[in-house]
């Protein structure tokens, strides 16, 4: 709506600036601010990955896009499975809006990535104030925005097509786009999109890490059709993908293994591969989507969506009896969701009263030779919710609450053929309400919010190895719903060549679920596996990020950013696993002049500190030791090539790790075992047409 009120706005503005040229009067106009409360965000506006940054990190998985925003961190198993944390939470305490449908996938393991192609979106973003009540009750700490943004308006064939290499991994991958809004059937658009990569092994500073490359490959239709008041928005997106898993963390016993993360790097090394041979990990996931907005008079709409995805995973490892192209894991989940919404806005108020169903299901596959790590389960979800916002001059106020109610029904068969499983109900109420204000220099954002999360079937029942990695994990059936209570508040304040921004939080969990090594160990046919038990404790979490930025010229500008996050149970005072040490980011941005026929020339140059973790306990690591403090530098540009006025060149080249520094990441599972990334130089172009 704010779109159509700017086009109003220029046409009400013509004929003043028509007359004023026939008169030869200037007419000096003073600022216009239209007020209105946009449909698509909430009271935070939502930090966006830049384009710049976006750019020169084409190829990369979606968590290594996000980590550039603030109070975000990356859970690494290697380099190939990464997940986003933010303010400490991760994994499916974060709610993943794909093209505005949530995400469903198998979420149980460190090392499964969300399914999520970062390089057919266009707007990559994150919320952390209160948005437990519109997104889903378990958002306790942010829900992640991937958008495709709308289709062009352009009603000739258009689009880009890139091709881009990564030269740590010699990976290389291609997308295209192309889009048309349709002249022959007004109202009638359509977009197609497709990319396709591969990454060989990946090279630390020292050696390489065999069997660590990856493949994508995805695409997407969308159609949208728009008749006076009613819109109807479709897509079908497949997303496939093969990580291969390094296989030199296994051992003959406890003694190897204990010295292998002694050692802290792989004994014997291999050359450099392109394939991906056993063990490696396979997923497919396919979501069909329809919305339907109708907005039946000038403040009223109604907005209804119907969405099934199907996610399959396939786990491959080298076995002795049987072939490995068997899977020894092999899962489908299946899930509905229908969304309804009634909503009214004007000028001042934004009111909306919502009924979501949400039903999956999940089921092993037979024939694999192997207990499944969890059992075949039904999950079935229904939520009532109901969220107002409130413009009032320099305030914006918020407010919502949110029901559910959920069964889940698991059964399965363990390793000795025994039954196991039951019915779990869990029902619960979610509250938000949020407060800024906003001055010319000043804006303060305050937000208190509580949500819950229901324990994934993972967490309940686990009995199974972490693939890729020799860890065990356990179950505990007897555990009872998260429920988190979170306190943000963000304060920023503009001056005339500075921005200086404070974010903190406070969030208590009852209930926290999170895993434990018990230094104890399962002899299986691969060799010994560390036990890690799930547990339960009341935790509390808070963090603090500032964020400085200076223009000392029009042209160039300098950013730094620090992150501190802590993490304990609240009983023992014991800190928990997991939680990032001390972070600090420095970036210089220089936009240079026009160089001949090259346009918008932009140079970073970045550096990134990551501190020694020291608040730890020792029993909840394999290692007595954590990683030591690290430096890393990098330097990126992009630049703009036109060669008419409808084909254009965008050019980005960028190097990760300058000096090939060796190191380890704290949140990295692996650490244990290899180390990080070394030097990479990465060159990408896109064509837009």
């Amino acid at each position: 709506m704010h779109y159509y009120k700017m086009l109003l706005l220029a046409f009400l503005l013509l004929p003043i600036v028509v007359f004023g040229q026939q008169d030869s009067t200037t007419i000096q106009l003073n600022e216009v601010v239209i007020k209105s409360v946009n449909l698509q965000k909430s009271i935070y506006q939502t930090q966006k990955v830049s384009d710049f940054i976006q750019q020169i990190n084409t190829g990369k998985d979606l968590a290594n896009q996000l980590k550039s925003l603030p109070g975000v961190q990356v859970r690494k198993s290697g380099a190939n499975v990464s997940k986003p944390i933010i303010d400490g939470l991760s994994s499916s305490r974060l709610v993943y809006m794909v093209n505005g449908v949530k995400l469903e996938n198998q979420d149980w393991a460190d090392a499964h990535s969300p399914e999520i192609d970062a390089d057919l979106a266009k707007n990559l973003n994150i919320l952390r104030g209160a948005e437990s009540v519109k997104h889903g009750s378990n958002a306790l700490g942010g829900v992640v925005h991937v958008d495709a943004g709308r289709i062009s308006s352009n009603k000739n064939i258009n689009g880009s097509a890139t091709l881009y290499y990564s030269g740590n991994t010699r990976g290389r991958g291609a997308h295209l786009k192309i889009q048309q809004n349709s002249g022959l059937i007004q109202g009638f658009a359509w977009r197609l999109s497709a990319n396709n990569s591969k990454n060989g092994d990946y090279h630390t500073a020292d050696y390489n890490v065999a069997n660590s490359g990856t493949s994508v490959a995805s695409y997407r239709a969308e159609l949208t059709y728009k008749l006076q008041n009613v819109e109807i928005e479709s897509f079908y997106s497949n997303y496939k993908s093969k990580q291969g898993n390094y296989f030199g963390t296994l051992t003959g016993n406890v003694e190897e293994f204990e010295e292998r993360i002694e050692h802290g790097q792989p004994l014997v090394t291999f050359p450099y591969a392109f394939k991906i041979e056993a063990p490696y990990q396979e997923s497919t996931h396919q979501i069909a989507n329809t919305t339907t907005t109708w907005k039946f008079s000038r403040k009223w709409f109604v907005k209804s969506q119907y969405t099934y995805q199907k996610n399959h995973r396939e786990e491959f490892d080298v076995r002795r009896s049987v072939s490995s192209t068997v899977p020894v894991q092999d899962m489908i989940l299946s899930a509905n969701h229908f969304n309804f919404e009634l909503g009214f806005k004007n000028n001042t108020l934004h009111a909306a009263l919502g009924v979501q169903i949400r039903n999956k299901e999940n089921y092993n596959q037979p024939g694999t030779g192997v207990t499944p790590a969890l059992p075949n389960y039904l999950y079935k979800e229904k939520s009532v919710y109901t969220h107002h916002t409130l413009n009032l001059n320099q305030w914006l106020l918020n407010a919502g609450l949110r029901y559910d109610w959920a069964i889940m029904n698991a059964r399965g068969i363990n390793f000795l053929g025994q039954k196991y499983g039951e019915n779990k109900n869990f029902s619960a109420l979610s509250a938000q309400v949020a407060a800024k204000l906003a001055t010319e220099k000043w804006d303060l954002e305050s937000s208190l919010s509580h949500g819950w999360r229901i324990p994934e079937s993972f967490e309940l029942y686990a009995n199974g190895k972490q693939h890729g990695i020799p860890i065990y994990f356990v179950g505990n059936k007897d555990m009872s719903a998260e429920k988190g209570t979170k306190w943000m508040n963000t304060i920023t304040y503009k001056a005339k060549h500075s921005r200086f921004e404070f974010q903190g939080f406070i969030n208590k969990v009852e209930n926290y679920i999170y895993s434990v090594p018990t230094h104890q160990y399962k002899q299986l046919f691969s060799g010994p596996a560390a036990i890690f038990q799930f547990k339960q404790q009341d935790a509390l979490l808070c963090g603090i990020d500032l964020i400085h930025s200076s223009t000392i010229t029009p042209k160039l500008e300098f950013t730094n950013k620090f992150t501190w996050i802590h993490g304990e149970e609240i009983s023992s005072k014991n800190p928990l696993p997991n939680i990032s040490p001390l972070r600090l980011h420095n970036s210089i941005n220089y936009q240079l002049p026009v160089l001949g026929d090259f346009e918008e020339i932009n140079l970073q140059i970045g550096h990134e500190w990551v501190g020694k973790k020291n608040n730890f306990n020792p029993d909840y690591e394999l290692s007595s030791q954590t990683p030591s403090a690290y430096h890393l530098f990098n330097i990126a540009a992009s630049s703009r090539y036109p060669i008419n006025q409808k084909l254009t060149l965008r050019i980005s080249a960028s190097i990760d790790n300058l000096f090939n520094t060796l190191y380890k990441d704290y949140l990295n599972l692996h650490r244990y075992f290899v180390h990080d990334s070394g030097r990479s130089m990465n060159v990408n172009v896109q064509c837009n047409f």
